[in-house]
């Protein structure tokens, strides 16, 4: 999985002060939710619990970027209530996504980005609530998933238009 640095993790254009989940936290989440979380997804948690990555948009298998970018990573921590944390996701999706499915990010328009943790190793998908809650695969793997993504394109000429 690449160096996480590179994702320029951040709340609000600030470093996220959020400190990691603890073992505890974990271990209190897996067992209301019945998963084991796999160590790459941990390590993003242990290195940003939360936050916007800058490089947020997916290259798909066929070297396309994905219509959907990476708004913000749900964080794990006490607070089961609040409107970005994993403890919420999970809870309010449940339902569309079924057992072993982890909403981990959302895109910012009603689709999350899913951790299917009843596949070796847990695969990636995102799901499209206004498809019928479809869930379209992403990437083989969390690690996967990190390397794939890239630049808004978007975003990318906004800044070399900044630059002229």
């Amino acid at each position: 999985m690449r160096d996480l640095s590179e994702l320029n993790l951040n709340e609000g254009g600030g470093p996220v002060k959020r400190p990691p989940p603890s073992p505890g936290t974990i271990a209190a989440f897996e067992r209301e939710f019945g998963v084991t979380l796999p160590a790459d997804y941990l390590g993003l948690l242990r290195f940003s619990n939360g936050g916007h990555p800058e490089l947020d948009v997916p290259t798909l298998s066929d070297g396309s970027l994905s219509d959907s970018s990476v708004n913000r990573f749900h964080h794990l921590d006490e607070d089961r209530g609040s409107t970005e944390s994993l403890w919420r996701a999970t809870r309010d999706w449940r339902a569309v996504l079924g057992e072993k499915k982890i909403p981990f990010a959302g895109d910012g328009t009603g689709n999350v980005f899913v951790l299917d943790l009843g596949q070796e190793p847990a695969t990636v998908s995102i799901c499209l609530h206004e498809e019928g809650f479809e869930l379209e695969p992403l990437a083989p793997s969390f690690a996967a998933f990190i390397d794939s993504l890239d630049l808004d394109p978007d975003l990318e000429e906004d800044f070399d238009e900044d630059e002229a």
